[in-house]
């Protein structure tokens, strides 16, 4: 089993109610101490949020409660119900829900005329054609399987942690701002509306984590620097033609870019804002 350190506490801070809030939420955790500290490890990083809840509650002034004793069984993190994961995740879900549905339009259930009122346009059009959702539907038309199981998997990976971590307000402004941001310069480097897919929301996600990564110690912001290494090689390949000689179509290589760009904006507002509350 990984375990993953969440937190750390002072030696000297009681933590048995802690303890005992986080079994009767069926959290595997444990706590050790190194170096003076307490550390939280959690079995699986994805219930960190219930970590963080209560000591947001704490931040409020307001003690958590726990039951008298623990539940007698605790549901392996690995089995988790899909329902309790649709509770943790739902906007996750939600956005590779979309794009499987995009998928299935653009491949099975073609109809040009509702695929066109899909495709990106710029403010200023749509709102005079009352089309606005046009500047973000984009990112779920789905070309090919491989189109949509690349994207949902990195989607399902990159996403969980910023949901979590985030909480889900931060996530949905990252979401529509990587999205929005990778349709509109991908529109301003190619010239057609004719692209679509997550992947910029995906190189959106990644530069969030970059950023946030160098300034929190979390671990669901720590990615390992091998999978920055991949994704920047694939995008200045997609960038010299060398992708597009192997598959059929071109990449969105500026979504991909803009994703990036929007993704990182993102998380350095929200890294300079938490850290004017903390002055305060």
């Amino acid at each position: 089993m990984n375990w993953t350190k969440i937190a750390e506490f002072p030696a000297d801070l009681p933590l048995g109610n802690m303890h005992r809030y986080l079994d009767d939420h069926q959290v595997q955790h444990r706590f050790t101490e190194k170096a003076g500290l307490q550390e939280l490890w959690l079995a699986n990083p994805t219930q960190a949020s219930v970590a963080i809840e209560y000591l947001d509650a704490l931040k409020a002034g307001v003690q958590p409660k726990a039951k008298a004793s623990p539940p007698a069984s605790v549901t392996p993190p690995s089995h988790m119900p899909f329902a309790k994961t649709l509770t943790i995740f739902p906007l996750t879900l939600s956005i590779i829900f979309l794009g499987v549905i995009g998928y299935l339009l653009v491949n099975f259930f073609y109809y040009p005329p509702l695929i066109h009122h899909l495709t990106f346009m710029p403010i200023q059009i749509t709102l005079t054609s009352g089309e606005v959702w046009r500047i973000l539907t984009p990112a779920f038309l789905h070309f090919d399987i491989l189109h949509i199981l690349f994207n949902a998997m990195w989607i399902w990976e990159l996403g969980r942690r910023i949901e979590v971590f985030s909480g889900k307000r931060n996530y949905l402004v990252t979401f529509l701002v990587a999205a929005i941001g990778a349709n509109y310069l991908q529109f301003f480097l190619s010239a057609t509306n004719n692209f679509g897919g997550l992947s910029g929301v995906v190189y959106g996600f990644l530069g969030y984590l970059w950023v946030w990564g160098r300034f929190d110690n979390n671990p669901l912001v720590k990615i390992a620097p091998g999978i920055y290494a991949f994704m920047l090689v694939w995008l200045m390949l997609g960038f010299f033609g060398f992708i597009d000689s192997f598959i059929d179509g071109q990449v969105a290589n500026g979504a991909h870019l803009g994703g990036l760009l929007a993704g990182a904006a993102v998380a350095i507002a929200q890294v300079l804002d938490s850290k004017s509350r903390q002055k305060r």
